[in-house]
């Protein structure tokens, strides 16, 4: 499937069809639903927050054959490292690559952009997602308790960018 997508990053908004995002966030998370506690923030995107986000951070894209947006990833600038989220792929391609495009690609803008390491988070419920992200080099590095919460609700991961300068 990879073979026949294209990753974009688009820099004019003018070019984004926020609109198809939200879908494509909503339709990706929606298995969640009965999972995770407390309920993803995903449940509550809109158009407007993924337009403040998009004048923030990095956005790349997926682009079936035919041009239409099947995926994304966001990355957000955090100092020496960089943080990605909301790794989303139309759930009806699932499965093909795509996702694993979308990682690559962030991770190739963030180590070319002079980053340490590319940083997420993720639920403890959710241990297909942990195993996709080791699968593409990262590992638990601490975890994280939402407010609220008196026990772990997501692992923070990590994937080292940059090779051990020598000296």
């Amino acid at each position: 499937m990879t073979s026949s997508i294209e990753i974009t990053s688009p820099r004019d908004p003018a070019l984004v069809p926020f609109d198809r995002l939200v879908e494509i966030l909503l339709a990706a998370f929606a298995f969640q639903d009965d999972i995770v506690d407390p309920p993803s923030s995903a449940k509550s995107v809109n158009i407007a927050e993924l337009q403040w986000r998009f004048a923030r951070d990095t956005l790349f894209l997926a682009h079936d054959s035919a041009g239409r947006v099947i995926g994304q990833v966001w990355v957000e600038d955090v100092g020496k490292d960089a943080y990605l989220y909301k790794l989303s792929v139309d759930p009806s391609i699932q499965g093909g690559g795509i996702g694993k495009a979308l990682v690559e690609a962030a991770c190739a803008h963030a180590e070319s952009a002079g980053k340490e390491n590319m940083r997420l988070h993720v639920r403890v419920e959710l241990t297909g997602n942990i195993a996709f992200f080791k699968s593409r080099g990262f590992e638990i590095a601490g975890e994280g308790v939402h407010g609220g919460y008196d026990r772990t609700t997501f692992w923070k991961m990590a994937r080292p960018l940059q090779l051990a300068k020598t000296a």
